[in-house]
C-alpha cells in the first residue's frame, strides 16, 4: 500500500507542475483558467483510473511465486482473499490483524464455510499453524480449516493435519492454483 501512496503523490505532483507551467507560461485569464482546471482535473482522473485499472486487471495476472515470496504477511492475506474470490468463493473476509483467533481469511463455497491461515514464510511451516487454524475454525464455527503457504510443511504439520482434518496448501499446490485461476481470468 505504501507504493500506492507514493505513486498517487507523484501523479498529483505532476498534474500540479503541468498546471503551474501552463498558468505561468500562458498567462491565462479567468475564463481560460477554469478550462485549465477542468483539463487538469480530467488528466488527474484519467491517470487515477488507468493506475487502478492496471492494478486490478493486470497485476493479479503478473503475480508469481517470486512476487509472493517478497510480500509481507498482510499482503499475502489480501492476495489470498483475491485468489479465493477469483476462484468462486463468496463472502470472502480478511479478519483483523490482531485477535483473529488463528483465522486470517473467512470464505464460503457451495454453502460450506472455510477458514484460511496464511503463512508467507521462508522456511517450512510447523504444526502450530495447523493448531491455530483448527482452534480458530472452532471459534468462528467454520467447517473447513485450511493452511496456505508459499513454502512446504514439516512432517509433524502434515501428520497433525491428517489427524484433525486440516487441508494443507503448499507451494506446489499454490502454483497449480495460481495457473488455473490466471487461465480463467
Amino acid at each position: 500500500m505504501r507504493k500506492l501512496r507514493y505513486i498517487a503523490t507523484i501523479l498529483y505532483g505532476i498534474i500540479w507542475i503541468i498546471y503551474l507551467f501552463t498558468s505561468q507560461l500562458l498567462l491565462l485569464n479567468q475564463q481560460n483558467m477554469i478550462k485549465a482546471w477542468l483539463i487538469v482535473a480530467g488528466l488527474l482522473l484519467l491517470s487515477w483510473w488507468l493506475f487502478f485499472a492496471y492494478l486490478h486487471f493486470f497485476s493479479f495476472r503478473r503475480t508469481t511465486l517470486r512476487r509472493i515470496d517478497k510480500m509481507d504477511g498482510s499482503d499475502f492475506e489480501q492476495y489470498t482473499a483475491e485468489l479465493l474470490e477469483r476462484s468462486g468463493f463468496e463472502n470472502v473476509e480478511v479478519t483483523p490483524a490482531t485477535r483473529d483467533q488463528g483465522v486470517d481469511v473467512k470464505a464460503e463455497l457451495r454453502q460450506e464455510t472455510y477458514g484460511f491461515q496464511c503463512k508467507r514464510y521462508d522456511h517450512p511451516v510447523d504444526n502450530s499453524a495447523v493448531q491455530e487454524i483448527f482452534t480458530g475454525c472452532a471459534f468462528y464455527h467454520l467447517e473447513n480449516p485450511v493452511v496456505i503457504t508459499n513454502t512446504k510443511f514439516t512432517a509433524s504439520a502434515r501428520e497433525l493435519a491428517d489427524g484433525v482434518g486440516v487441508e494443507l496448501i503448499d507451494r506446489e499446490v499454490l502454483t497449480q492454483w495460481l495457473e488455473k485461476v490466471k487461465k480463467r481470468a
